[in-house]
This record gives C-alpha cells, structure tokens and sequence, in this order.
C-alpha cells in the first residue's frame, strides 16, 4: 500500500512538473540557399504575407506603425510588414524568431519559439554563444551591425541578425530578411 501511494505521488509530481518544461512546439524553420521554410511551405525568397500565414496560420496580434507587425504570442515570433500610404503592403521585410525572453514592448512576443531552427547546417537555440554561430557560419559575410551584441551575417539574398545577451553566451532573437546591401 505504501509503495503504490509513494508511487502514485511520484507520478504526480512528475505530472506537474513536465506542464511547467517549455516543450518543443514541433515547427521547423529553415534557412538554406537564399529560402527559408517554415515546415514544408517556402515562404522567403517571395516574401509575400499571404505564404507566411498559410504556414504559420493567423496572428495572435497586429499593430500598425512605421510597420504593421503581425505578432505570434504562442511561437515567438514578429513578421515586419512596411507601410505605404498607411496601408500595409502585402509583403514581408523581416521576421523575427525569439529564442529567450526580450523585454516586453507592444510589438514582441509573449512567448519564445521552441521548435527548430537551422540556419545552413547551424542549429540555433537560445543557448548559442556569438563564437560558436561565428565559427559555423564560414560561408556567410559578416557585415556592419547596428548595436552591440548583435552580428549581422549575409549569404544568398538574405542578411540575417545575431541579437546576443551582453556576455554573448546566450542568443535573444534571429531576425531575417532579404539583404538589400549585397544588391
């Protein structure tokens, strides 16, 4: 009797403790060759809102401003889309992935993304370190950053940024879009 009550307590503490674990959400976003992907749709390099929406379904929010940004809470994720007139223009200049907690604004994510993310053969996570992502991505230029912390890697089409904590021991955001310098 009592190996099934301490069993049964184990189990249960186990329970609750696995709801509290950030699981993976299953999404795949990859970056290869000038595209990404997010799963099996290929939403860049068209960069069209309509294809991010039918692989990533609707927002949890928008909000218009310079942009309007289309802000996924639950998979930590922004996608960028510029203004014209004051009327969004159906197309996507950056898309931003979360991989640890920003500091809350009205246009980042509740949540961080847990799924996958491989950018070329790099697999990225919100425990990369700048000196790892730097010594894996020997193909991609580094070019000018706009703040510290922060890298700015070019291949393909497309520039991607490196947003790092100060210690750069650990990786807050990936922002993606397609590179207008290298044209």
């Amino acid at each position: 009797m009592k190996r099934t009550l301490l069993s049964l307590f184990l189990l249960s503490i186990l329970f609750t403790a696995s709801s509290f674990i950030a699981g993976d959400s299953g999404m795949v976003i990859k970056v290869s060759k000038g595209t990404i992907s997010v799963g099996k749709k290929k939403v860049a390099p068209d960069w069209k809102l309509s294809t991010y929406k039918s692989a990533l379904g609707e927002p949890s929010r928008t909000r218009d401003g310079y942009n309007k940004t289309h802000t996924y809470d639950d998979n930590g994720l922004v996608l960028f889309e510029p203004m014209k007139d004051k009327v969004p223009n159906g197309i996507i200049s950056e898309f931003q992935i979360y991989l640890n907690t920003p500091e809350a604004n009205e246009v980042t994510p509740k949540g961080t993304y847990s799924g996958t993310l491989k950018i070329d053969k790099l697999n990225v996570t919100g425990s990369l370190t700048a000196t790892t992502m730097l010594n894996k991505l020997k193909g991609w230029q580094k070019t000018d950053s706009y703040m510290e912390h922060s890298y700015r890697m070019a291949k393909g089409g497309l520039y991607i940024y490196f947003q790092f904590n100060d210690s750069e021991t650990s990786l807050i955001k990936v922002s993606i879009g397609p590179d207008k310098k290298g044209k």
